[in-house]
Order: C-alpha cells, then sequence, then structure tokens
C-alpha cells in the first residue's frame, strides 16, 4: 500500500472522537447513501463498518474506493465488533 496522509479536518475529527471513515466521508460532503450506492454496501453495513464493526476487508476496501483512497487505507483501523 502506498503511503497516505489524511487531511488535518479529518485527523482532528478523529481525534475528537468520530470515527475514521465517517470522518473522511463527511469532509468529503458525501451522505452514507451516497457511499452506500456507489460501493453497491447497503445504507446499514456502511453505518456499521463507520461504529467499527468486523467486516471483511474487502467492505473496506469498496469504500476506500469510492472516496478515492488507496486500497488498505482503512487495514490499520481497530474493528473488534461482530457485525451481526
Amino acid at each position: 500500500m502506498t503511503s497516505f496522509a489524511l487531511p488535518e479536518a479529518v485527523l482532528t475529527a478523529v481525534s475528537n472522537g468520530t470515527p475514521v471513515i465517517r470522518a473522511y466521508r463527511e469532509h468529503l460532503g458525501y451522505t452514507v447513501g451516497d457511499i452506500a450506492v456507489t460501493s453497491g454496501l447497503t445504507i446499514e453495513e456502511v453505518e456499521k463498518i463507520e461504529a467499527g464493526y468486523r467486516f471483511e476487508k474487502g467492505y473496506r476496501d469498496r469504500i476506500a474506493r469510492v472516496l478515492g483512497l488507496p486500497e488498505g487505507t482503512f487495514d490499520e483501523i481497530p474493528y473488534i465488533l461482530d457485525a451481526a
């Protein structure tokens, strides 16, 4: 994976408790629905992924691509909850 630095606004939002995927999505002005439609995921799946629920890596990569980020960008985020 190529090294990628998140914008300062995203880092600030993350430091204030916003999950990184949500922070980056909001930084770009996308809604959860925008991401769902473009990635082929459901709104519920996107919301759960943003909340930190565990999904396969491919799901996070689909969101990364929609956001214009390299695949694997979100691999270092600790996912501790199981998607039900």
